[in-house]
């Protein structure tokens, strides 16, 4: 297991040296086009690398999920055993494939997972953009993606996110859809396909459903729009996206309604996440987007770059009075539609995440990809304009490395060269826990620790597995708190922990925010489980049938 320090310099540099062959080869037409994307999905997985075997939280929403991974393997019915939130099921589902080959439920398999995921998507966006742009154009639209995401620290990029799932089945319906536009007879298999996709597109992230919208549109504007298409014909590929695109989640209602979850699934998915900063001003989002921009470090320098290659070629398109062709003006439209779904959509809840920024890269690599196309057809300087342009983007990285060597600035803020391999490092917390439970039991975290979790692998006993919406004042929270109730009750798990205290995230005041704010889980605690200390600012109880059995194991040892 490759492991790395703070400054793990002998690695960084070749790595970035890399880079720039990488960067040569694209602008080499020769080099073939397979060849430069399994070379670019390489330089990723080395640039990622020391974050993806750094086996600690690099987000607290990796540890939620992965909870929720670990515990639908046990039990999986969602919305029975666990709850995302705001992330989608498919998220938590896609984490259990994994444990299939024999990887664990830690956070080396989870960036693993991430990088497979963003892999994907940019081969399918790169994919699409060559169908559009050409080959030149393609390539040099994806090396700044392959060094941002590849090079930055930010961990919002590099950990496993509620965005991905969803950001893979968009990015393979705009390839899906790049390909019907080339075809004489749009397939009704692909449209099927698209349909799909689109359809489960809000079981990854309900808020990615503007984007799937605006490919479903433009599918069904191109079937219209075929002149060699008769009526029956346009009608039946029309209703085949919709009855497609109905099938998933047709398929999950019969599936929550057979498991008694249906009502769940309403009231904490759909009405849950419509409700979620419903109070907004989308105008006052829109207008902070150069702030959320700059909380993405590097991706505000990626918006930048692609603004003014974009803007620079749309100028050299005037300036020849390029001729607009219908197909064209559809995917400009397209695109241009896409750029602004988009935006609504990273900014309705007013969060500013910056993860939410991963679903800009599509419209983003499609514009840059427009931008090369026109700016490449400069005689004779094209491909060099194409080179120097993007190397010193590239540049730009090697720079503020140097600062960080200068400023004695970690390099790399995840090392692991002291975490012993490939093992999650447990807390004083989680190894009190274990004294009382075994992996694979129960355990239920009241506060925001969801990495207990995975310390102990024990799955959580109650759906909500950090519980800011059991506690915090929101027009839904009786009806977090009941369910909560009902969960513990049910479950019933062996060791209960309170983290409410300096070690939460959020949750601190214990006076406030603990366990007994909700009157009939203070008293079901109370009656069943044991005190058994303060660990690390953590409270901890144990059930009273299993602090009675230890008991009398103790004497008889004795």
């Amino acid at each position: 297991m490759p492991h790395f320090d703070t400054y793990p310099t002998l690695y960084w540099f070749p790595v970035y040296l890399l880079c720039w062959a990488l960067l040569w080869l694209a602008v080499r037409p020769r080099f073939n086009h397979r060849a430069f994307l399994a070379l670019s999905v390489l330089v990723l997985f080395l640039l990622r690398l020391p974050s993806i075997v750094f086996n600690s939280e690099i987000n607290p929403d990796e540890s939620q999920m992965i909870t929720q991974a670990l515990t639908l393997r046990q039990d999986p019915v969602y919305f029975r055993a666990v709850d995302g939130t705001t992330g989608g099921p498919l998220d938590s589902y896609f984490l259990i494939v994994p444990s299939f080959i024999g990887l664990p439920f830690d956070y080396i398999t989870a960036h693993l997972t991430a990088f497979g995921l963003v892999a994907a998507c940019l081969w399918l966006l790169f994919r699409t953009a060559r169908l559009w742009f050409g080959d030149a154009a393609a390539r040099l639209a994806l090396l700044p993606f392959i060094f941002m995401l590849g090079l930055t620290q930010n961990g919002d990029f590099l950990h496993y996110n509620s965005e991905l799932i969803a950001l893979l089945l968009l990015s393979w319906s705009y390839y899906l859809y790049a390909t019907l536009l080339k075809q004489k007879q749009p397939s009704t298999g692909r449209i099927a396909l698209i349909g799909l996709f689109l359809g489960m597109v809000p079981f990854g992230k309900l808020q990615a459903v503007p984007l799937a919208a605006v490919v479903g549109l433009f599918v069904c504007v191109d079937v219209l729009l075929r002149q060699n298409l008769s009526a029956a014909g346009k009608i039946g590929r029309v209703a085949v996206l919709g009855v497609c695109g109905l099938a998933f989640p047709l398929f999950f209602v019969l599936f929550m309604q057979v498991n008694g979850m249906y009502d769940d699934f309403v009231t904490f998915y759909i009405l849950g996440n419509f409700r979620y900063a419903g109070d907004t001003n989308q105008w006052q989002s829109l207008l902070r987007l150069p702030d959320f921009f700059r909380k993405g470090s590097e991706f505000d320098w990626l918006v930048k770059f692609v603004a003014i290659v974009w803007l620079a070629g749309l100028v050299m398109a005037f300036r020849r009075k390029d001729r607009l062709t219908a197909h064209s003006v559809q995917i400009g439209a397209f695109i241009g539609l896409l750029f602004v779904a988009t935006l609504f959509a990273i900014t309705r809840t007013g969060s500013e995440y910056v993860h939410y920024l991963y679903f800009l890269t599509g419209p983003l690599l499609f514009g840059l990809a427009y931008g090369w196309q026109n700016l490449l057809n400069v005689e004779r300087l094209g491909k060099w304009l194409g080179l120097g342009v993007t190397a010193i983007f590239l540049i730009l990285f090697g720079v503020q490395t140097g600062q960080k060597f200068l400023n004695k600035t970690p390099v790399n803020p995840y090392p692991s060269d002291s975490q012993h391999g490939w093992a999650v490092q447990q807390t004083p917390v989680s190894k009190e826990v274990l004294k009382y439970a075994r992996p694979g039991e129960k355990l239920a975290v009241w506060g925001w620790r969801c990495d207990y979790y995975i310390q102990t692998q024990m799955p959580q006993g109650v759906a909500e597995n950090h519980t800011i919406r059991s506690a915090f004042n929101h027009p839904m929270l009786a009806d977090y708190q009941k369910r909560y109730v009902r969960d513990f009750v049910r479950s019933t798990p062996p060791v209960f922990v309170d983290a409410v205290g300096s070690q939460s995230l959020w949750m601190n005041d214990r006076k406030t925010q603990g366990h007994e704010l909700i009157g009939p889980l203070a008293q079901f605690v109370a009656a069943h489980y044991t005190y058994v200390g303060l660990i690390n600012d953590t409270r901890i109880y144990v059930r009273k049938d299993r602090v009675n059995g230890l008991s009398l194991v103790d004497q008889s040892v004795k």
